[in-house]
């Protein structure tokens, strides 16, 4: 009975640290979600239907409601300000009212128009929000040959626009994927945009902490209108990832992953990454994390080892609590516990 247990007990082990285990939280929502964004006891999801989803207790418990006036609107990025202040941004066409920034002042439990375009060709696509300075930035699709930024200032109360001085040539419909709000990137006092849609994907970078002037810091990567790069993440302030692949081929990727040491300055190509559309891309502590609508994966830089976290259905995934938390289709809200990326990277013997 005793070799029995044992080798019970050794064959669950064996199995646990071969998959991944997403654990599903149940929501009565089918809607869409892109947007997930935490802060202190707090997590905020946003999606279409202009479905809200939040918890206030580090996720134990949920609460849903629909924003609203909101109801054809969809979420796909929003900045939780301070413990009663939330903004959230909807992507679309301005000029089908889909261009809009909402706030909330109590904690959601109302909403106010903040912000909107009515016409022209502005789209939301991502907004970055800086806690040192209490300001954010919000990112639209190019106009007039450059990509417009809002600031955002005055506990998300104020939004102007930045007057950029100086900006690359786009190429035509070089624009920005509004797939996770991961496009843009806040950090060194610096904007960095990633690109697609376009015959060609690359990395912009402002110079200075005034963000008004703004350089090409890669070499152009083929791309064309459904691909591209889609997110850029942080390890510290030098070490970034930038990844993506094409939204209409989930299971096969020829954009790749681009790595910078440096602080973006300059990017290589990592040799080595999974073949499916990658939307998002965080660092752990210890492992960089790509999830997309078809599977997701983790990598160890140590060992230079992929290991699958299976066929996902995510758009956005965040570090919270020593757990990942993502977010996808259909009401999809799932979170995995840290450790279990260090059972699934044991050496197996």
């Amino acid at each position: 009975m005793k070799i029995r247990s044992l080798l019970l007990v050794l064959c669950l082990f064996l199995n646990h640290a071969s998959y991944a285990q997403w654990v599903n939280i149940p929501l009565q929502t089918k809607a869409s979600f892109r947007a997930i964004r935490s802060h202190k006891n707090q997590i905020w999801i946003g999606g279409t239907q202009g479905t809200v989803v939040y918890s206030l207790d580090k996720g134990m418990t949920w609460h849903e409601q629909q924003v609203p006036t909101a109801e054809k609107l969809d979420f796909r990025d929003l900045a939780v300000i301070n413990k009663q202040r939330i903004l959230l941004m909807s992507a679309g066409p301005a000029d089908k009212g889909a261009a809009k920034l909402f706030l909330s002042k109590d904690q959601g439990q109302t909403w106010n128009l903040l912000f909107e375009k009515k016409s022209g060709p502005y789209f939301f696509d991502a907004i970055a929000w800086n806690y040192k300075k209490n300001e954010g930035v919000m990112l639209s699709d190019p106009m007039n040959g450059q990509f417009p930024l809002f600031k955002i200032k005055a506990n998300g109360e104020q939004v102007e626009d930045i007057l950029i001085t100086s900006f690359p040539t786009l190429f035509a419909r070089e624009a920005a994927f509004a797939a996770s709000g991961s496009s843009l990137l806040w950090i060194n006092q610096k904007l960095n945009i990633v690109t697609g849609g376009s015959t060609q994907a690359r990395i912009l970078q402002s110079q200075d902490e005034t963000l008004t002037k703004f350089q090409s810091m890669s070499q152009s990567t083929p791309a064309d209108s459904s691909s591209g790069f889609f997110s850029i993440g942080a390890r510290n302030k030098s070490h970034y990832w930038v990844v993506g692949g094409n939204y209409l081929h989930l299971n096969e990727n020829k954009i790749g992953i681009l790595e910078s040491r440096d602080a973006g300055l300059t990017w290589e190509n990592l040799k080595d990454y999974p073949k499916f559309y990658m939307e998002k891309a965080i660092w752990t502590g210890k492992y960089w994390v790509v999830v997309g609508p078809s599977q997701s994966a983790a990598y160890e830089p140590k060992s230079k080892k992929w290991i699958s976290l299976g066929e996902t259905h995510f758009h956005n995934i965040i570090l919270y609590n020593k757990q990942l938390i993502a977010v996808g289709s259909k009401g999809t809200l799932s979170k995995m516990p840290l450790a279990e990326l260090d059972l699934l990277f044991l050496p197996k013997k």
